[in-house]
């Protein structure tokens, strides 16, 4: 498995490469429910399947005890996996501990020791270093082999597990009412965070039960991307770089490696994912001959002052080698040994229809909705708030037809990607704090991605400087969307982007911008991109408006619902489309089925997305009727200032600081 590693938070929420502690959206660890896959994270908007116009229930019981391969080189039998046997409660994940005795100064150091032993020990290759910092030295990284990083096996669970039970008991030590500020806040994170790891790390069957090289936000989905934001001060740099692309080779069998292993236990996926995850880096490999990479290498070796012409052209010619005879093929084989699991005997089917898989769902949600809830509640909430919505709808749609005119005519973009960002970033002042000076640069999507990816995406790298920020375009998507200035708002001012930029400012403590917080960044960015509406309309928030907003969240909460349907009852592909048109949407097997599998594969994909917005939005509407006389701006200072902890910990902190 792969160890525990950080993620950028500031990435689109379609793929991921880093680990868990920063991203938008992605693959959760094996272990803990966290994003495991090395690299970076890239967030967007989640991919909404009313899009699409292409018009079993078996539980595996027994796992094979055929040994497989572990990808830290030893082998696998199903009789070493340990599986939990019921649903962890709050109290039994959470419990409640005696206060500490170190206070003040002491408290606060030792805080930050603890902080940063933590961020050492999952922030640990050159890869996730270098794409996280523009000055890791700083941080205390000196990492020199260049590297992608390497998995865990589960026979390291109990260091792991041991790991983080000494942080945690170091931070039961602290008096927690003699903190102050974002320190208090830090610890909150930290406790919550560590004794989930904790819980993770106790089942080593946790290891094996989803996928890494999902289609749409496996590490294969972003890895060119990532590979395009590292820069290059001087010969080592570059030469570094090019070592990070041979290393493709090594670190992309281990986590083909994985998933062989998994389909040998008896975890296999379907033979529809296994040929969707092909055709993904069949997609890769298209861009062997005319790869943006290329250019890009050349480009970057510009900022080396004092670089030979000798050195470039040699430089030049070694990456163009590493690319075409490393990475490629390398892509190539992926798709031959994803191609080979064929057959293995796995089905679309959710989490539940295996031994313990309703456990780590339960965990999965925990983490990737920022929300201790049970999954219950969770559904009760969902249900209501579906309701709500459609009732609503309904309501507008049936009384009349004031609203009619305003909602065909509407246009929720101001053309380009750039002409958004100028009117956002001035529009949104009025509701939202200030955000500090930064810069960005823009990417087009090449065309051969175009078909995979949403029409924009976020990537925040360097996070240690306000100016490394990239906003990703598709073209192909945004120039057909009358709605795109709604989808840079989600992506940029005030969503991912704004985000970032203002937890980074509003901190000491990066643990709190480079741990995984993803439920509460989605949910985030889903709220301001509705939000956002009012400022296109002209006209505030209106019928035609709500109508425009409803419709989007419709479709985002009932995905999230049959997220929950897959893996916590086992839905068919038939019963989710079947849910899907008791709410009038067109939507058939043979044009959910692609969504189908990704929801399989990528357990909680959406309800990061669906439940973030609806804790975000119950957390917003509860403050403004707790404290009527609080501006819009207020209000979303407050959440803000909260920083990226659980929805519990935003709500008590936003309550006092509003008080």
């Amino acid at each position: 498995m792969k160890k525990k590693s950080i993620k950028l938070t500031a990435l689109v929420c379609c793929a991921a490469l880093v680990m868990s502690l920063a991203g938008c959206a992605g693959g959760a660890p094996r272990h803990s429910g966290r994003e495991t896959d090395k690299g970076n994270k890239i967030e967007h908007g989640y991919s909404d399947p009313t899009y699409l116009t292409d018009p079993t229930t078996d539980p595996t019981a027994d796992p094979s005890t055929v040994p497989s391969a572990d990808p830290s080189g030893g082998t696998v039998t199903a009789d070493q996996l340990t599986y939990p046997d019921h649903v962890a409660t709050y109290a039994e994940v959470h419990p409640d501990h005696a206060p500490g005795t170190v206070s003040g100064n002491a408290a606060v150091k030792l805080l930050s020791e603890i902080e940063y032993d933590i961020l050492h020990h999952e922030i640990d290759s050159y890869a996730d270093v270098e794409i996280l910092f523009e000055n890791p030295s700083k941080f205390g990284f000196d990492i020199k082999d260049a590297t992608w990083g390497d998995f865990t096996s589960i026979d390291q669970y109990p260091a792991e597990k041991q790991f983080y039970q000494q942080q945690l008991d170091r931070l039961l030590t602290i008096d927690y009412n003699s903190l102050q500020g974002d320190d208090r806040l830090c610890y909150d994170k930290l406790v919550y965070d560590v004794e989930e790891s904790i819980y993770g790390y106790s089942y080593t069957a946790f290891e094996y039960y989803t996928m890494i090289f999902n289609y749409l936000v496996g590490p294969q989905s972003e890895v060119l991307f990532i590979l395009d934001v590292y820069t290059f001060d001087t010969v080592e740099d570059a030469e570094k770089y090019i070592d990070l692309v041979k290393d493709l080779d090594r670190y992309y069998d281990l986590m083909c490696e994985y998933e062989e292993t998994r389909a040998k236990l008896g975890f296999a996926s379907s033979d529809d994912s296994y040929e969707e995850a092909a055709k993904s880096f069949d997609n890769l490999v298209k861009q062997k001959n005319d790869c943006f990479l290329y250019a890009s290498f050349e480009e970057r070796l510009d900022n080396i002052k004092g670089l030979s012409a000798s050195d470039k052209s040699r430089l030049i010619k070694e990456h163009e080698k590493a690319m075409k005879e490393v990475a490629f093929p390398e892509f190539e084989e992926c798709a031959r040994r994803m191609r080979n699991l064929k057959g293995s005997g796995g089905k679309d089917q959710g989490l539940c229809a295996f031994k313990g898989g309703d456990a780590y769902y339960a965990m999965l949600t925990r983490l990737t909705t920022n929300n201790p809830v049970t999954v219950q509640e969770s559904i009760d909430t969902l249900e209501k708030r579906i309701k709500f919505v459609y009732d609503d709808y309904t309501s507008i749609v049936t009384n009349g037809q004031g609203w009619y005119s305003e909602y065909m005519k509407h246009q929720y973009s101001k053309g380009s990607l750039e002409q958004n960002l100028d009117f956002l970033r001035s529009a949104v002042k009025s509701d939202f704090p200030e955000i500090p000076p930064h810069e960005y640069y823009t990417m087009d999507v090449p065309k051969v991605f175009e078909e995979n990816f949403s029409p924009a995406a976020y990537l925040g790298f360097h996070l240690d400087n306000f100016n490394a920020n990239l906003i990703i375009i598709n073209k192909k998507s945004a120039d057909s969307d009358k709605d795109f200035g709604v989808t840079v708002a989600h992506e940029a001012y005030p969503g991912h982007m704004f985000q970032s930029l203002y937890s980074r400012s509003h901190t000491n403590h990066p643990y709190m911008y480079l741990s995984t917080s993803i439920g509460y960044n989605e949910g985030w960015a889903v709220y301001v991109e509705n939000y956002s509406m009012r400022y296109f309309s002209g006209n505030g928030v209106t019928d035609a408006m709500k109508l425009v907003s409803y419709e989007s969240n419709l479709s985002l909460l009932v995905s999230t619902r049959i997220d929950y349907g897959i893996h916590v009852e086992n839905w068919s592909l038939k019963q989710c489309v079947d849910y899907f048109k008791q709410f009038g949407f067109s939507v058939t097997e043979k044009s959910f089925k692609k969504f189908y599998t990704l929801i399989v594969t990528d357990p909680a994909y959406y309800a990061k997305y669906g439940m973030g917005y609806v804790w975000t939005l119950q957390t917003m509407d509860d403050m403004r009727a707790k404290f009527p006389n609080k501006s819009e701006k207020e209000i979303h200072t407050a959440y803000l200032d909260s920083l990226t902890g659980t929805f519990p910990q935003i709500r008590k902190n936003m309550e006092k600081l509003l008080s």
